[in-house]
């Protein structure tokens, strides 16, 4: 791994925690599509993991009294099912598909609001999105675009919806770790990737803790629905063209 390479990924880290701290997701949404152009998709998937824990937990202990915890923990068990099955296509499939599902779980997360696609507020419908978030973020780092559309239908408040969200972000990337670790996929390129990345997205959190609540949501969503369409795009672009 180059020193430029170190460098872009604090870069994009910084960029990918605006979101994450502004809106309550995002931040894999945005880093591992553009990460997962010059580096190993399953690298990609765990140090998105490791930095998106990061980046929630201090939306997390910002927000820590909007928490919504009966949302979250039925978020949370139920995800506790999708994991493991998650791993499993990380470890086994070809990279290329796991490019591919990570620029589809972004292109999901993105477009259904932007369309206005909600899901229903059930604690049934609640549980399944906690087994689908679990299942992408073993997989495709990005846990985010079911319980996304999940918490949406709650028509939750603006901090409640940023807090809920991330701190289901953070738990589960937190698990995503301990499973990767047991299965040995933690070395020292990730640890040097995610200690380059630390100040990009030390730096981006305090942008987006600054910022959050000041700017339009109206345009903030728009502007970071074209960005993550156009990074979705890319990675799929990449992907089969090999």
């Amino acid at each position: 791994m180059s020193p430029l390479d170190l460098v872009l990924i604090s870069v994009l880290g910084a960029v990918a925690a605006l979101p994450q701290n502004m809106a309550g997701f995002g931040f894999a949404l945005v880093l591992a599509p553009l990460l997962v152009l010059f580096m190993d998709p399953e690298e990609t998937v765990i140090i998105v993991n490791i930095l998106a824990m990061l980046s929630a937990t201090a939306v997390v202990w910002r927000l820590r009294r909007a928490v919504v915890w009966r949302t979250v923990g039925v978020l949370f068990v139920a995800s506790l099912f999708g994991m493991p099955l998650g791993l499993l296509v990380l470890l086994a499939v070809d990279p290329t598909v796991i490019q591919v599902l990570i620029a589809l779980a972004v292109l999901g997360g993105t477009l259904a609001p932007a369309r206005g696609l909600t899901v229903g507020s059930s604690s049934a419908i609640a549980a399944a999105a906690g087994v689908a978030g679990g299942f992408l973020r073993t997989s495709t780092s990005a846990a985010g675009p079911p319980v996304i559309l999940y918490l949406l239908a709650r028509s939750l408040p603006a901090d409640p919806f940023r807090a809920t969200g991330s701190f289901f972000l953070m738990a589960t990337a937190a698990v995503a770790i301990v499973l990767y670790a047991a299965t040995g996929r933690l070395d020292g390129d990730i640890g040097l990737a995610v200690g380059a990345a630390i100040p990009g997205v030390a730096i981006g959190t305090g942008l987006g803790a600054a910022f959050a609540g000041r700017v339009s949501e109206r345009w903030f969503r728009r502007l970071v629905t074209v960005l993550l369409v156009a990074t979705a795009l890319t990675a799929l672009v990449t992907a089969f063209l090999g």
